[in-house]
Parts: C-alpha cells; structure tokens; sequence
C-alpha cells in the first residue's frame, strides 16, 4: 500500500528549488521556537495563577477544599448536602459553613454541581482546575 501523504511530499519537494526548501525549514524552525516560547510563557502563567488562587484561599477553604476533594475521588457521586455533613463531622466546623464554603469554592471553579440548585441531591463534581490545584497543593498541604 502506497502512503499518500508521503507521494504528497514528494511531489511538494519537486516544486520547490533547494534554496526555497533551505528557507522553508528555516521558516518553519523560528515559527517552532517561536510556538515553544509561547507554551512555555502560558504555563509559568497559570502555574502563577493556580498559585495565587491557593494562596488566596483562607486556611479554613483549603481545609474543606482538600477534604471534600478525597470524599469525592472516594464516591462516584456524592450530594453537596452529604459532603457537607461528613465534613462538619470530621473537621468540628457547622454543616452551613462547609456549605457556604462549597458554594464559594464552586464559583472560584474548583467543583461544579450537577442537579438543581438548592436541592438536597444536587452532586459535587471535580473540574479540571480543582484536579490541577489539588496535584498541584495536596502534598504541601498535607505537611502543614
């Protein structure tokens, strides 16, 4: 079987002189470099950010944060009312602190919901950033 993309190539490269083909590779090589900065600069960015977003984060979020993370990972599908509940036993904290403290840590985009608002079996469920915050912060957090 013949490779189409590589027959492509082939016939590309016969329409092109050395010189052409020198300059293209060169293009293509500074555009790379230039693509790599980039990267580089966008994920020092949010490395940053997610740091300042922990740091902003009260003792006491963190806390909740952490917990109801380790709940979750533990139970596929958990109501904010139950891990809410698990907590203020646990951490000797009012179920409604936790709970507010949930809400908040949802609007910040650490956890979603899944369900209508304000009802008791409404899911807390992890987000991409809650996920990379918690592998980024558990271990540190858990030395403290």
């Amino acid at each position: 079987m013949v490779n189409v993309l590589l027959i492509s190539a082939e016939l590309s490269r016969n329409q092109f002189t050395d010189e052409e083909m020198k300059e293209g590779i060169i293009f293509a090589q500074k555009r790379i470099r230039e693509l790599e900065n980039n990267l580089l600069f966008l994920s020092e960015l949010f490395d940053k950010s997610l740091f300042i977003l922990y740091k902003q984060l009260k003792k006491k979020q963190r806390q909740i944060f952490f917990s109801a993370f380790r709940i979750i990972l533990e139970e596929d599908s958990t109501s904010i009312n139950k891990i809410s509940n698990l907590l203020s036993k646990n951490l000797e904290l009012s179920f409604s602190t936790i709970k507010w403290n949930l809400t908040k840590l949802r609007d910040l985009g650490l956890f979603e919901t899944y369900g209508e608002r304000g009802n008791t079996k409404t899911t807390l469920l992890i987000t991409e950033l809650g996920e990379t915050l918690y592998s980024t912060f558990a271990y540190s957090d858990i030395m403290k």
